[in-house]
């Protein structure tokens, strides 16, 4: 599958590991802009949309090896042989396949707030359940898809975020595909041990890396360090995100 991503040269001599970023469920490429801005700076960075998102095409199969599999494929298209990856939530646990699946090509990894299990509780039936209510009322205005996703509880920051890929009444993201897979997406295989730097960012008010998810961290990724940002929900790097750089900066660079 040819992703959709977009690609920020460094035109310097010297140039450091490529950095790969990979958004997470219901995003796009654009969702870890503050980031690729910054890492820009000094280094080859490549934005991507995950198959079913944003540009991307849809496909009716969405695992995480699959996933992570499209991404190597795209980096083989580009040239790129060594590489960084860091991402954020579902993204962060393509970022973790691709350590098993390349383990010799991955040089450091940053997973943002999301831990290498299977996580029981399904969060988002809300959020299907507005999107298929907004489908079928014909709504194509924002305004009038804010106001339902309203009626289901959903938080106004993540309704703002939602609607980003919200289109002239249709979304950019493939719902029905999405929804299918959610357990795959949801669920978590215990693959090798990989022997590599990993950092993992954890937002203090989040409860998607709890202290009783450690154990499985560590003992699939046993070089791993972690970091906590402060007043910092799921939306760890739009919650402060000047100490998730500053975290991020430090790790790749040392």
């Amino acid at each position: 599958m040819q992703l959709n991503y977009r690609l920020r040269i460094l035109k310097t001599i010297y140039q450091r590991t490529p950095v790969v970023l990979i958004h997470g469920l219901f995003g796009d490429l654009s969702n870890l802009g503050i980031i690729a801005e910054s890492l820009a700076q000094y280094c080859c960075v490549v934005q991507v949309d995950l198959r079913n998102h944003g540009h991307s095409p849809h496909s009716k199969s969405m695992t995480y090896s699959i996933m992570a599999k499209d991404i190597l494929d795209l980096l083989d298209q580009l040239f790129i042989e060594q590489f960084i990856v860091i991402g954020y939530s579902m993204g962060g646990k393509v970022a973790m396949r691709l350590c098993t699946l390349a383990a010799t090509r991955v040089s450091k990894v940053v997973v943002i707030d999301i831990a290498p299990v299977k996580y029981n509780i399904w969060k988002h039936d809300n959020i299907f359940n507005a999107i298929e209510c907004i489908n079928v009322s014909g709504v194509k205005n924002r305004d009038e898809a804010a106001y339902i996703m309203q009626q289901y509880f959903i938080d106004r920051t993540l309704i703002l975020f939602l609607l980003k890929s919200f289109r002239q009444g249709s979304w950019m993201f493939n719902v029905s595909s999405i929804r299918d897979n959610y357990k795959h997406i949801s669920d978590w295989n215990t693959y090798q041990i990989w022997w590599g730097p990993v950092l993992f960012i954890r937002g203090s008010l989040s409860p998607y890396i709890d202290n009783h998810y450690l154990h499985d961290i560590y003992h699939q990724f046993p070089q791993t360090r972690i970091c906590m940002i402060s007043h910092a929900s799921h939306w760890v790097h739009w919650d402060n995100p000047s100490h998730v750089l500053s975290a991020i900066n430090e790790f790749i660079i040392h």
